[in-house]
């Protein structure tokens, strides 16, 4: 089994624990529960988000109340008040109620610090079409719908909720089809030192290969991909030195994240300095841990002159680091590949 199929086991245990938790605690009240928050996240099959500390209560279930008026007691169930529009979705065969996917998500804006609800959305609309719950456009609509007062439940509402501004820059950085939360981190810490957003699974045809192959990132003017290799990667075809001997002797530099590179802020630089310079693959074979082809390293030596130095005119270099609200303003001081 690989690492992607075996993460996706383990959020299938976690789903089928929730259920039976739903179920018992449905079982104890008269009242229609609509779970929320991480339980529906467990539900529906979606990752887990990292909560800032102070954040929700583990082996808690969530369940949404639209006023404090019919707030209840129940052991075990943490009643969230959320009075904007909601959709609700059947699980198990119809036995139990959670709010969809983008309800869910709007309702951890204020849970969540920023980048995390990026990595949030980005995880309801990955690639594989059994994880992909969720389609951009229709987190804008809702955002959108949260700015309408008559959505809401009540007639005395006299401003929407809290977090739609939050959920507006979150929507200028999520991505459709991506694989993994991984990938959307390191894109994010490309973005915080000022380097333009690379475009996600990119689709590179090799010659002598009759299918597509997805980059998690890439820079295509510059035949720069970036790929993260964790655990839980469900596409590891880069790790066969064939298929990355033809992507090297087509002219793609090839650059590898790890969560080594996203553990800490000087980590996280250091990461944005390789992909700012295109080195990675030379500080590699420096390393002696790598052993390129001759056509690449002759490719090499031409495409980080030629596509970073004479493309930008001067070297790159970071700006600090920025915060998400200064990216999705547009207040990037940092390079444009």
């Amino acid at each position: 089994m690989d690492n992607g199929a075996q993460y996706s086991e383990s959020l299938a245990r976690l789903r089928t624990r929730t259920i039976e938790q739903c179920l018992e605690a449905q079982r104890r009240t008269g009242r229609r529960l609509v779970f929320a928050l991480d339980t529906a996240l467990s539900l529906q099959g979606i990752e887990l988000p990292r909560y800032r500390r102070g954040g929700l209560l583990a082996d808690t279930l969530h369940a949404v109340i639209e006023s404090n008026g019919v707030r209840t007691i129940l052991q075990g169930i943490c009643f969230v008040l959320w009075s904007g529009p909601q959709t609700h979705m059947p699980i198990h065969h119809g036995r139990l109620r959670c709010t969809d996917s983008v309800t869910t998500w709007a309702m951890h804006a204020n849970r969540l610090e920023d980048e995390e609800l990026v990595v949030l959305g980005d995880s309801m609309m990955r690639r594989d079409g059994h994880m992909k719950k969720a389609t951009l456009e229709e987190f804008r609509i809702y955002v959108d719908s949260l700015s309408d007062l008559s959505n809401y439940s009540g007639s005395d509402r006299l401003r929407a909720v809290r977090g739609v501004s939050k959920m507006r820059r979150a929507l200028r950085l999520m991505r459709e089809n991506t694989d993994s939360s991984q990938e959307t981190r390191s894109r994010i810490v490309l973005l915080r030192y000022g380097l333009p957003c690379p475009e996600v699974n990119y689709a590179i045809r090799l010659k002598g290969y009759s299918h597509v192959f997805f980059a998690d990132m890439a820079y295509p003017d510059l035949k720069i991909i970036i790929e993260y290799d964790g655990r839980h990667h469900a596409s590891r075809w880069l790790a066969d030195s064939k298929r990355r001997e033809a992507l090297e002797d087509e002219g793609w530099l090839y650059i590898q994240v790890t969560a080594e590179n996203l553990r800490d802020e000087d980590s996280q630089r250091e990461l944005a300095e390789r992909m700012g310079t295109a080195q990675a693959n030379i500080s590699r074979f420096e390393s002696g841990n790598y052993n390129p082809s001759l056509s690449f390293l002759q490719k090499m030596a031409e495409s980080v002159a030629q596509r970073v130095s004479l493309r930008l005119g001067e070297p790159v270099r970071l700006c600090g680091r920025m915060t998400i609200a200064q990216i999705a303003d547009g207040r990037r001081k940092g390079n444009r590949l």
